[in-house]
């Protein structure tokens, strides 16, 4: 598997069933706790760990053990550490390390509202692109739509070589790589080399007004007459359904007959928002199918125990009888749920990229003012199956046509995939969309593409500067 390569701090919400518990308020008993917002925070940990966790029969019996006198913000994690029934909450990173997929965040000064920056997403990747003299590169792998960056023209597989007139060493890429990633400085003015044609273009970004919309693109490819639907969903996030839907709707007005679903970039997100999703593309006769269920601790009593979440007003849209979805180890939860929901209704769903994250179980989000401290919590709650009673895709779900292997059907291999390489909809240069429109019209994949993909290969891991952040990986030699 390939989990180790996921950032710890992208520990995605998976599957959230956005129930809000009744709770009587704050239990604070005198725990100790570095400070009172420590100890007031650690008892609402505490709260929900006994009551709701999904191993928390567990919790009962060592909770003794666990550490309040830590700070609010690492508790969590310490106490999970303690724990051994709940390997499934998590993995272990390549440094031997636990990540908890249970989180809690102090989210006060962040908002749902469209961000001010310039509507860059960088693909966790550095490539060293002149090792003779230490340069590296950042590879663009999110352009959002509306924004300074795709108004000035820069696409997806854009890899950035100078910032700020400097070029990217091993002393200024991690201020570099965030300054970026954060939207924290006023300007940025950036050279980029395209890798589809090795052109270079310099370019000066202001911030601006944006949504971070995870419809991040929607358009028909007309391939030698089969018009396939291409769109790009990078979270189930619940607030973007009406656009996810809108996005769906245009595909179909202008004429898809087929869909390739895009989910490499997506960690997951809301189970409606996949029962939406999956309504949106699936016949009439499935309506009212069980898409998920989810199941938690038999002695949990704050949240109905077993819960169905169906599929509703199948056939509007599309009536799609088949879907093909693109994929990597960074596809999680709600994204890996689509796959295995549907293939539990016998619905036949080709999958195309890498072996999936494997991330079967799921969260109860909850949000709480503690103090003037706004934290939101989400421990591991529940595990999912389908309709056929299956859940067991924690390892990952194995692609139909895995682009890492050198011996898949289609012959084609990038043993860097998912690497960003160009835009999306280039199919002449995105090996993995070349692929899936090769499964759906069964005609071969375009020279240009292998070549693109031959050219990837070239790329070797390199560990000459340290990650600046965890499952950052370096490449040397663009």
């Amino acid at each position: 598997m390939n989990k180790f390569w996921r950032l710890s701090y992208v520990i995605a919400l998976l599957l959230i069933a956005c129930t809000t518990p009744g709770y009587p308020g704050i239990d604070t008993p005198n725990i100790g706790g570095n400070t009172d917002k420590d100890r007031n925070i650690i008892a609402y940990i505490d709260q929900r760990l006994e009551k709701e966790y999904y191993w928390l029969d567990e919790v009962e019996e060592k909770r003794a053990q666990f550490n309040r006198n830590a700070k609010w913000d690492n508790y969590l994690s310490e106490a999970l550490n303690r724990l051994s029934t709940n390997t499934d909450d998590g993995y272990v990173n390549n440094k031997g390390q636990r990540v908890f997929y249970s989180y809690i965040r102090d989210i006060t000064s962040q908002t749902r509202a469209d961000v001010n920056g310039f509507g860059i997403g960088l693909h966790y990747t550095i490539a060293s692109i002149d090792s003779d003299n230490g340069y590296y590169g950042f590879i663009v792998e999110k352009v959002y739509p509306n924004s300074q960056a795709e108004a000035a023209g820069v696409i997806r597989g854009d890899v950035i070589t100078m910032v700020g007139g400097s070029h990217i060493t091993s002393s200024n890429y991690y201020q570099l790589f965030t300054s970026i990633e954060n939207n924290s400085v006023a300007q940025l003015k950036l050279q980029l080399k395209r890798q589809t044609d090795n052109t270079t273009h310099n370019i000066t970004l202001s911030k601006g007004i944006y949504s971070k919309t995870p419809v991040l693109h929607s358009a028909v490819i007309d391939f030698e007459g089969t018009k396939i639907g291409y769109l790009v969903y990078t979270s189930f996030d619940a607030e973007y359904n009406d656009q996810l839907i809108d996005a769906i709707t245009s595909l179909k007005e202008e004429g898809a007959t087929e869909i390739i679903l895009d989910l490499r970039c997506n960690n997951g997100g809301a189970v409606n928002s996949a029962v939406k999703l999956c309504s949106a593309l699936v016949p009439e006769r499935l309506s009212g199918s069980v898409l998920c269920r989810v199941e938690r601790n038999k002695r949990n009593t704050v949240v109905e125990q077993s819960s169905e979440f169906r599929l509703t007003e199948t056939g509007q849209i599309f009536s799609l009888e088949h879907l093909t979805v693109i994929c990597s180890n960074y596809s999680a939860s709600a994204a890996e749920l689509v796959v295995m929901g549907l293939r539990g209704l016998d619905f036949p769903v080709t999958l195309i990229g890498s072996q999936t994250e494997g991330k079967n179980c799921g969260m109860d989000v909850t949000r709480k003012s503690i103090g003037s401290t706004i934290v939101e919590y989400a421990p591991i709650t529940f595990m999912c199956f389908n309709a056929k009673g299956f859940g067991d895709w924690g390892e990952g779900i194995v692609p139909d046509v895995d682009l890492t292997q050198e011996d898949n059907e289609l012959g084609v291999y990038d043993k860097n995939y998912p690497l960003p390489r160009a835009d999306w909809g280039d199919y002449n240069h995105d090996i993995a969309l070349a692929a899936a429109i090769a499964k759906i019209t069964g005609k071969g994949i375009s020279q240009s593409a292998t070549r693109a993909t031959a050219e990837s290969n070239t790329l070797t891991p390199a560990t000459s500067i340290a990650k600046p952040m965890e499952g950052i990986r370096i490449y040397h030699e663009l």
